[in-house]
């Protein structure tokens, strides 16, 4: 009977520990300090007290455990073929393999651990203390394989005795966790062994389902992130699953497994060959699951991603100061600025990558000290104008990538006013109490991402907004007086609203706009009003730049017809781009106010040449005139793309190569003949 109660405590634990909901499996709890405190009292022999998966004591090296007897009994005999041990089976540490065989003891005495047959009678109420080596209870396993897990029972000659467990904690260690690879060939369906490199870095099961990964501790890292590199053997246009599960501390009613759930869902459409996933994780996490689908992960390579980190404060400059020292910029293009047709803001709704520190480290490398982050509130923004809490903190998330290596960031409104995108609410056109609403609801907004701001110094700049316009969305009305007096009370609503935010938001650079962004528009008489400011000499105006469209953006937004080259000496050419840039740069000029380009950036249609041209000719005539200038990149390297970096990998392209280059040249005042 007491074999038998060893075998159903046993079978009791492996429920507990076979498979989460996701079909990953549960390697129970994380190590903890304190594993029991004041346990019991215990009054059987062989009584269940709890199990302890070798995921979880990876990294320890003993356990320390202290008891006492609350009743100093007789002791039971010996189960038959087993030595006599008295009370020096008063605990059994019991160690078993992956199929839950095993079952071979470690005893534990008031003195010691495998003590054999000589003991002495204990003293009730005197809190004995033993440390047992994990490795000793593990060299117990004799079923050839690989230890799973412990249990810990009281002894099989417990007796008439009573114990009590003061606490049961590991033994404290000095683990430094350091970056691993884990390789091998996994394909779901089929378990299989992995290596981890340096050994004893992580936990590793890679079952049928998917790959655990465990015993980690993250806390000391700044920016975990996991690389996972598969290899698919065909393409498909069926969308797979391809991402990075965490545990949610919930177990599921049926299976009693730990349920996993992804913070970042992913699902992608298979193209044959290799590829390379990269999830950020937080520095909470102690086990996280791989769950890639139709494909062979070979690596999975997890570190701190810190690189480029400095401390480099700035304040107390001006929008002028600022505007130098912005160097070249790029937009993070098709991200945060997404909107689904359901009216949904979806940072991948394109098939993009989700942003990563990587992406942010590459641009980095490329040249570019500015990232402008289009930002749409759309569905995370209420009425009241609440934003949606975690939305917030994934926008501070994608500013801290620039923020903590030194770059500087520009957070700007970008759909809400645009009436080509679902959802938008911003609307021009309206007038009296509608607009009214509209304003309110537009300041509360701005109150309170600067508020979410407010400890960020200078190096992070907010833009009212992109591309305002009629609410028909015709690109060729210009705008009526209505319309261009309600863009004026958007942009002295922001002012306002950020000022009035507090601490470093009454210092900081803002970038206002005009009709559109368009150039022509933003000059003309009776448009463009500079807002009035409590900071003197911190307002940038923003233009954008696609001129002529049948280049720039060909049948992408621009109409049916679709150009190939750009004459640099025909009507749109340098005569036409410097004098537009001399017709913004004489009005800002006026008003106090540098100027910035927030966006320009022909699409591709295989004419990488013609691209590079064009991008040099408008940095040189940007640069002559002090005008900062941000490359749109919308994440898409094919036809009609304007991107830079493919944020499957995180890498410059090598078209992007050629464009950064000439892009650097024009800003050097090198012009392309």
């Amino acid at each position: 009977m007491k074999k038998f109660k060893k075998l159903l405590s046993c079978a009791a634990a492996a429920t507990l520990a076979v498979t989460g909901i996701v079909g990953g499996a549960s390697l129970g709890a994380n190590a903890v300090d304190d594993l029991i405190t004041n346990g019991g009292p215990y009054t059987e022999d062989a009584e269940y007290i709890s199990t302890y998966m070798s995921a979880d004591y990876f990294h320890q090296t003993a356990f320390v455990l202290q008891f006492k007897y609350d009743v100093v009994g007789t002791p039971s005999a010996p189960q038959e073929g087993e030595d006599d041990l008295g009370y020096n089976d008063t605990f059994e540490f019991l160690v078993f393999d992956d199929e839950w065989h095993g079952w071979d003891r470690t005893t534990v005495g008031p003195t010691g651990y495998d003590l054999g047959q000589s003991y002495v009678k204990p003293e009730e109420d005197v809190v004995y203390t033993v440390e047992v080596p994990i490795e000793a209870i593990e060299d117990k396993l004799s079923t050839g394989k690989e230890p799973f897990g412990i249990n810990l029972q009281t002894g099989a000659q417990l007796g008439t005795s009573e114990v009590t467990i003061v606490s049961l904690k590991y033994k404290d260690t000095e683990y430094v966790q350091t970056p691993f690879t884990i390789t091998g060939n996994w394909k779901k369906g089929t378990a299989s062994t992995m290596t981890v490199d340096p050994a004893g870095s992580a936990f590793v099961n890679a079952n049928a389902d998917n790959i655990i990964i465990s015993a980690l501790d993250l806390s000391n890292w700044y920016n975990p992130t996991v690389e996972v590199t598969v290899t698919y053997a065909e393409t498909s246009e069926n969308s797979v699953q391809a991402e990075i599960g965490l545990p949610t501390g919930k177990t599921d009613p049926e299976t009693l497994g730990e349920i996993y759930e992804t913070p970042d869902p992913n699902y992608v459409k298979p193209v044959a060959g290799e590829r390379t996933f990269v999830t950020e994780i937080p520095n909470t996490t102690t086990r996280f699951m791989a769950a890639y689908d139709q494909c062979t992960v070979t690596k999975i390579y997890v570190y701190d991603n810190n690189t480029g980190l400095v401390d480099n404060p700035v304040s107390d400059q001006t929008a002028t100061t600022i505007s130098q020292n912005m160097g070249l910029a790029w937009n993070l293009g098709n991200a945060l600025d997404l909107v689904d047709a359901n009216g949904n803001v979806n940072e991948k709704a394109t098939g993009n990558a989700k942003a990563t520190r990587k992406l942010i480290q590459a641009v980095k490398a490329a040249g570019f000290n500015t990232i402008k982050i289009p930002v749409s509130f759309i569905d995370m923004v209420g009425a009241d104008g609440n934003v949606n809490d975690d939305y917030i903190a994934r926008i501070q998330q994608v500013v801290n990538y620039a923020y903590d290596m030194g770059m500087y960031s520009i957070v700007s409104l970008h759909s809400d006013g645009m009436p080509t995108v679902k959802g938008s609410w911003i609307n021009i056109d309206a007038t009296g109490t509608a607009f009214n609403d509209i304003l309110n609801k537009y300041g509360a907004l701005w109150t309170e991402v600067a508020t979410a701001f407010a400890g960020y110094d200078q190096k992070v700049l907010f833009q009212s907004g992109n591309e305002f316009m009629n609410s028909a969305g015709n690109y060729d009305a210009a705008p009526t007086e209505n319309e261009y007096k309600n863009i004026n009370a958007l942009n002295q609503a922001f002012v306002d609203s950020v000022r009035n935010a507090g601490g470093a938001n009454t210092d900081r650079v803002l970038s206002v706009v005009g009709y559109r962004n368009d150039i022509n528009y933003t000059v003309m008489e009776n448009g463009f009003v500079k807002p009035t400011d409590t900071a003197t000499n911190r307002l940038m105006l923003c233009v954008n730049y696609y001129t002529p469209p049948t280049f720039t953006l060909g049948g992408y937004e621009g109409g049916s017809d679709s150009a190939t080259t750009w004459d640099a000496n025909g009507d749109f050419g340098d005569s036409y781009m410097n004098s537009q840039f001399s017709k913004i740069f004489t009005f800002a000029s006026t008003l106090g106010m540098p100027v910035m380009i927030g966006e320009y950036g022909p699409a591709n249609k295989n004419n990488t040449d013609a691209r590079a041209l064009y991008d040099n000719h408008l940095n040189y005539y940007a640069a002559l005139y002090g005008i900062v200038t941000a490359y749109w990149d919308n994440g898409v390297t094919g036809d009609l793309g304007t991107a830079l970096f493919d944020r499957s990998t995180n890498e410059i392209t090598s078209t992007g190569t050629t464009l950064v280059t000439a892009i650097k040249d024009g800003k050097a005042l090198k012009l392309y003949p």
